[in-house]
């Protein structure tokens, strides 16, 4: 997937990245989502694989365009555009594709990492998609139900949005930190940059992480001290 990087710095995902693997409505305000996408690798995936480890990912996984591969990125970028749609690069565009990275590293972005930084992503977004900020000042993104809304929105209370928070990262984000965990524990030789913890105690209590909320409650050893 080979699409042009806006952000002019290296990152894992980009937005049609995220639209193929977060849980949102393909009507989504892309500057939203674009403007959240450093903050939520910064906030959640630096900070779990490693500096060194994010760096490479996303070392490999950009490349700027010069005079000597802008032909073949320019291919590589139009093969599913339509030809109204065409996109043309120029020199210092960065392109982003995961079909850059090794065949290791392919293995994890698709079987993990594609879906933890969506996930992630949305989890930062979300302040954004309850509040904006504009020139009038800050402002709810959907307005109170009332006799001129029509849209059929409702702007939800806090506290269905901080509920929403809490089930994002208990529910979704903590087990799929936990499977990352475990994969790279378990191929600790092919992934060396990977400085992680592989403690059992710390798998458990890993989806605690962000959330502070105990999650192991249907463990069949409910008194494990992970959860003290």
């Amino acid at each position: 997937m080979y699409t042009v990087n806006p952000l002019m710095r290296n990152t894992l995902i980009t937005f049609e990245e995220v639209m193929f693997h977060a849980p949102t409505k393909h009507t989504v305000d892309r500057r939203m989502i674009d403007s959240s996408i450093i903050v939520a690798e910064e906030r959640f995936i630096r900070s779990e694989l490693g500096s060194d480890f994010y760096d490479q990912l996303i070392d490999t996984k950009n490349v700027v365009v010069t005079n000597i591969n802008l032909a073949t990125l320019q291919t590589k970028v139009n093969e599913n555009v339509d030809p109204e749609h065409q996109i043309i690069l120029k020199e210092g565009d960065i392109v982003n594709a995961f079909e850059q990275m090794s065949a290791s590293n392919q293995t994890l972005w698709k079987q993990h990492l594609w879906k933890i930084v969506a996930e992630c992503l949305m989890i930062s977004a979300l302040p954004e998609g309850f509040i904006q900020f504009s020139s009038e000042g800050t402002f709810h993104s959907v307005p109170p139900a009332g006799l001129m809304v029509t849209s059929g929105l409702v702007t939800p209370l806090t506290s269905s949005v901080k509920w929403q928070l809490d089930k994002k990262i208990q529910d979704r984000v903590g087990p799929l930190f936990n499977s990352l965990n475990l994969f790279l524990c378990k191929n600790k030789t092919t992934y060396p940059l990977y400085k992680g913890i592989c403690a059992e105690c710390d798998d458990k209590t890993r989806n605690t992480k962000w959330s502070g909320v105990c999650t192991n409650l249907y463990d069949d050893e409910p008194d494990s001290p992970c959860c003290e």
